[in-house]
C-alpha cells in the first residue's frame, strides 16, 4: 500500500460487549499487565466490570472500558503495520468517544493520561444521566434529512451517513417528533443521556475544569474533530481540552468527515474499535477498501498475513 492515503477510523460507546480483550489477555502478559495497571488507576476491577451486565452499559463504565481495549488494539495495530504507517499519508478521525482514541493513536497522551481523562469525561457526562427523562433515536431513510426539520427541542446528535442519523432530547419531545415526522425507521438506541446535545452543557463545563490540566502533544497526524471538521494538527496544544469539551455539545459531522477523506484522495479504510461499525457507513463502491482491526480473529489474520 506504499504511497496511498490511508484514514484509520476509531469506534465509539455503543460498541463495548464483555469479551473485550479476554482471549488477548490470557495469550500476552503486558496485555494483562495493562488491565492491572487500568483497575489501579479507576479504582475498580475493569473485568469484573466489564462482565457485569448491569454497569457495562453505564457511560462512566463504558468509556474508559472501550479505550482500555481499543488502546491495546491500538498498540498491536502499529506493531503490525508499522511500515505501512511511515510509508504512507496517514489521517486519523474517532466518532465521539474514538476522538480520544485516535488522540492516542497520534501519540498526544500517554496511556495512563488518556485513561484518566476518558474516565473524567464518562463520569461527567454520567452527570445528565437519566434513562427515564432522555432518549436518543437512530433514524434510517432512503433519502437525505435535512438538519431544519428538527425542532429546537430535538438535538441532531450524529449525522453518520446519507441515510443515517441519530437524535436526542427529552422522551416526550422525541415521542412527539417521531409521531409527527414520518421520515424513516426509528431506533431507539440503549443509552440514559442526550449525548452531542446542548443539554450537555453542564457536563462541558465540569470535564473542561479538569481537562485543561492534561498537558497534551501537538497530534503527529492529521486528526478530523467531530466538532465542525477541525484539524487538531493545526490548534496549539492548550486548545485541546477545550475542542474536546466541545466535542461534547455538538453534533457529529461523521458524513462529512467520511466525504473529506474520500475527496482527498482516500481509499483504504481501517476501523479500530470493539466492533466493526464505522466501516459500515462508507460508501459501496469498488475503489474503497475496508480492514477491520477489531477482534482477536483480526488480529491473528493480520499477523499471519
Amino acid at each position: 500500500m506504499s504511497n496511498k492515503n490511508i484514514s484509520i477510523l476509531f469506534t465509539g460507546q455503543g460498541s463495548q460487549h464483555e469479551n473485550m480483550g479476554i482471549e488477548l489477555m490470557n495469550t500476552m502478559e503486558w496485555v494483562k499487565d495493562r488491565y492491572n495497571l487500568s483497575s489501579e488507576i479507576l479504582g475498580y476491577d475493569v473485568i469484573k466490570t466489564q462482565l457485569n451486565p448491569d454497569k457495562i452499559n453505564l457511560t462512566q463504565y463504558s468509556q474508559p472500558l472501550i479505550f482500555i481495549y481499543s488502546s491495546i488494539l491500538i498498540d498491536l495495530f502499529k506493531s503490525y503495520y508499522n511500515k505501512t504507517i511511515s510509508e504512507n499519508n496517514i489521517s486519523l478521525a474517532g466518532h465521539s468517544l474514538g476522538e480520544y482514541l485516535a488522540l492516542y493513536f497520534s501519540e498526544t497522551l500517554d496511556f495512563e493520561s488518556m485513561l484518566k481523562i476518558v474516565s473524567l469525561r464518562g463520569n461527567s457526562m454520567a452527570n445528565v444521566s437519566d434513562p427515564n427523562k432522555f432518549g436518543m433515536f437512530a433514524i434510517l431513510t432512503k433519502e437525505k434529512i435535512s438538519p431544519e426539520i428538527f425542532p429546537d427541542n430535538v438535538f441532531l446528535a450524529n449525522i453518520n451517513s446519507d441515510s443515517q442519523v441519530v437524535v436526542c432530547g427529552l422522551k416526550k419531545d422525541l415521542e412527539n417528533f417521531k409521531d409527527k415526522n414520518k421520515i424513516g425507521k426509528y431506533i431507539p438506541l440503549n443509552v440514559s443521556a442526550p449525548f452531542h446535545s446542548k443539554l450537555m452543557q453542564q457536563s462541558s463545563v465540569k470535564f473542561l475544569n479538569s481537562a485543561k490540566d492534561f498537558l497534551f502533544k501537538r497530534s503527529i497526524y492529521d486528526l478530523i474533530s467531530n466538532h465542525n471538521l477541525i484539524n487538531y494538527k493545526n490548534l496549539s496544544v492548550q486548545e485541546y481540552p477545550e475542542q474536546l469539551s466541545r466535542q461534547i455539545i455538538s453534533t457529529v459531522e461523521w458524513n462529512s468527515t467520511i466525504k473529506n477523506f474520500i475527496s482527498n484522495g482516500t481509499n483504504n479504510f481501517y476501523e479500530i474499535g470493539p466492533k466493526k461499525t464505522l466501516l459500515n457507513f462508507l460508501p459501496r463502491t469498488e475503489d474503497i477498501n475496508t480492514y477491520p482491526f477489531c477482534s482477536f480473529e483480526d488480529i491473528n489474520n493480520h499477523a499471519q498475513g
